[in-house]
């Protein structure tokens, strides 16, 4: 008889957990009645305007269940320039969001394969063959890598945040290659991880850049300069968008043509804004928008499949519902795409790092953060709270996209933004949404409340 080797027998039993937790975890509570109500859609309404009024947010805010639409509110410029309002059929650049279609892709093309075994060395034959290379595609994926995040590399901004990408004959390697093997490879840390991989959560756009490269590569079955049917903009509509009907999205193009595109804006003294280099116009836009500035340009590709997709509140609503179903994602490959893997140290809330998801564990009997948050999932029962998955896409300097799916309710929170002051008045509204929905009350943050006082 042929036995398992230890290591591969480890391997597997640590799956077979990972697949009995994440369905247990799955499984919807007995919740009591989960309507919306008039009540709470007056107190929602009476804090969308707060932050609309104050000027400190334009965009879109879109509340569902199932497949109603229960609030719908609007404000600020989608256009300072031609005098257009934001409506529901304005685009938004929704910058991280972009990860959720990322990893569903990569689970589609490796069904059936074993992400806690297959590396990055096993599908980038350019990578370095270094310690990273054997980071696996689990850990990418649950932002457990130790690779480090391009985003905090200067040089990302002072040069490749603005040049066209170029094929490298020399090295045989298309645009999205070179940034990976750039920024991505760990080779400014020796080679290998920033600490072993799967022991700890930290984000790392490298990991959702890599998957990026990834996709492509099993797709064109080649590196270097491929047809642009394998680029991840034409798999991404073949695989999720064709299939959902959302054609009101996409991967943004900086020489496209777009109808009902928001125009980005930022605060004048945004402490971010001087990492645009001096690139934004010196004056601001026509009365009342003196202090605001339009969006400096920012090379999409720099994003790729960690962030550069665009899309509107409609679409993005076409996405919730169809992971309700199996036209993309298989209930197993659900059942691991929503799980939680990576506790994120939130201060705040109960949150860990699935795939592609922020996956929030709350109490709807009581508001605070749960006490029960082991660094480990499995070392308690979370099925006593309610999970919700979310993320807050931002995308440099000007958009906040904060997408929510109440899963054990199925409704959804919305809140697009084209305009950052801070950058935190999107997660305010969205947070304030949601204790409403689940608490009746928005329990206000300091910090969201000094937004408000200081516009």
């Amino acid at each position: 008889m042929k036995w398992l080797n230890p290591s591969r027998l480890n391997i597997m039993v640590m799956c077979l957990i990972s697949l009995a937790l994440a369905s247990c975890l799955q499984n919807k509570s007995t919740a009591k009645d989960t309507t919306i109500t008039a009540s709470q859609i007056e107190m929602i309404d009476t804090s969308v305007r707060q932050y609309c009024d104050a000027m400190v947010f334009f965009g879109t805010i879109y509340i569902t269940s199932v497949d109603k639409v229960v609030y719908e509110y609007h404000c600020g410029p989608q256009n300072m320039q031609y005098n257009v309002d934001n409506t529901v059929k304005s685009k938004y650049r929704i910058g991280s969001n972009t990860k959720a279609f990322a990893a569903a892709i990569l689970m589609r093309m490796l069904e059936g394969k074993d992400l806690r075994v297959e590396t990055v060395g096993d599908h980038l034959p350019w990578y370095p063959k270094n310690q990273c290379a054997d980071v696996t595609l689990h850990n990418l994926l649950a932002m457990s890598s130790g690779i480090p995040n391009y985003s905090d590399n200067e040089e990302v901004y002072n040069d490749w945040g603005w040049r066209p990408y170029l094929y490298d004959e020399t090295l045989n390697l298309n645009g999205p290659e070179g940034f990976g093997n750039r920024f991505c490879t760990c080779e400014e840390q020796g080679g290998q991880p920033s600490f072993s991989q799967g022991s700890k959560y930290e984000y790392s756009n490298c990991n959702y850049y890599l998957v990026g490269n990834i996709i492509e590569q099993l797709a064109a079955g080649t590196q270097g300069d491929i047809d642009r049917s394998f680029w991840f903009s034409n798999i991404l509509k073949e695989q999720i968008l064709d299939p959902l009907d959302m054609s009101e999205s996409g991967s943004f193009s900086a020489i496209g043509i777009y109808s009902d595109m928001t125009t980005g804006y930022i605060y004048k003294d945004n402490q971010y804004l001087p990492l645009a280099n001096g690139r934004p116009p010196a004056t601001g836009g026509p009365a009342p928008y003196e202090d605001i500035l339009v969006n400096p340009y920012s090379n999409p590709l720099v994003l790729y499949s960690a962030g550069d997709m665009y899309s509107t509140v409609e679409d993005m609503h076409k996405w919730d519902q169809g992971l309700y179903t199996n036209k993309i994602l298989n209930e197993a490959q659900k059942l691991a795409a929503f799980a939680p893997y990576s506790n994120t140290g939130s201060s705040s809330s109960c949150e860990y790092y699935g795939y592609g998801w922020f996956v929030t564990y709350i109490d709807p009997n009581q508001y605070g953060k749960v006490a029960d948050c082991p660094d480990d999932p499995s070392e308690t029962n979370l099925r006593k709270y309610e999970k919700f998955l979310q993320y807050s896409g931002s995308y440099p300097y000007s958009w906040v996209t904060s997408f929510n799916r109440l899963l054990e309710r199925d409704q959804n929170v919305m809140v697009f933004s084209n305009y950052v002051k801070t950058g935190t008045e999107s997660d305010c509204i969205a947070q304030e949404i949601r204790n409403i929905i689940f608490y009746s009350d928005k329990h206000r943050t300091e910090a969201c409340q000094t937004v408000l006082d200081e516009a």
